[in-house]
């Protein structure tokens, strides 16, 4: 059964692309309950664990949520994978949408305010960051071109006096401590909060016309660098 929608809907976000997990209530874009776990691992043991948590204390049950929203990545394989497939069983178990939110988007976001023009660099360890470019001339960044996977010496040499807002989940310092010289202050670094599922459920609920219903709802993950299994495959590993 398909649950009536609302125009401030009750959301379950999560996001489990990094060590960095969370997940977030919200109703509308108001958020009203979040749990923040960092993990070594994949989040497999304590997502559901945290739902469940979350859901008790703030005294919701499931005809309280109008949408689920998941963070689609880039970031771990493992990870990306496990909250969208949480993300989606509940979905159909409940009879409510559900949405994918890039968390390069989410990051873009929190510096919005800002205006101009602004990158996203996500750490993707192996010396190397998932990137994105944005502009944001009316308060919401647009995407510019598709994000990639750039070797962090490259993507510094490549951004060096650029007039950008550099939104990054890497070190203190720009770039981990590995900065090239910047040209009169730029690009500048903005700090960036990792734990992004209020971002997801936020976005998601600024974005109706992508939710998914039925019974068969779908989401693409945002990998960007292959995973392990299919690089050595393809190099006849």
């Amino acid at each position: 059964m398909t649950m009536p929608m609302s125009d401030t809907p009750g959301i379950l976000a999560l996001d489990t692309s990094s060590a960095c997990g969370s997940v977030a209530l919200l109703k509308g874009g108001d958020l009203r309950a979040e749990v923040r776990t960092r993990s070594g691992g994949t989040h497999s043991v304590s997502l559901l664990r945290s739902i469940e948590f979350l859901l008790d204390r703030a005294g919701w049950g499931p005809g309280d949520l109008g949408l689920v929203a998941a963070g689609i990545g880039p970031g771990s394989f493992t990870g990306i994978r496990i909250g969208i497939s949480t993300a989606l069983g509940l979905s159909q178990s409940l009879g409510i949408p559900f949405a994918g939110v890039s968390g390069l988007d989410v990051l873009a976001c929190q510096a919005a305010w800002l205006g101009g023009d602004i990158g996203v660099a996500v750490d993707a360890h192996r010396e190397e960051v998932y990137y994105g470019e944005y502009t944001c001339r009316s308060g919401r960044p647009a995407r510019s071109g598709r994000p990639a996977l750039w070797k962090i010496s490259e993507l510094e040499r490549a951004l060096a006096g650029r007039h950008l807002y550099i939104v990054s989940d890497l070190g203190a310092a720009p770039w981990g401590g590995r900065s090239v010289k910047a040209a009169d202050g730029w690009p500048r670094r903005v700090p960036a909060d990792p734990f992004l599922a209020a971002g997801v459920g936020r976005l998601a609920l600024g974005r109706r016309r992508y939710w998914q219903t039925g019974d068969a709802p779908a989401a693409e993950p945002l990998y960007i660098r292959p995973p392990d299994a299919v690089r050595n495959k393809s190099r006849g590993r």
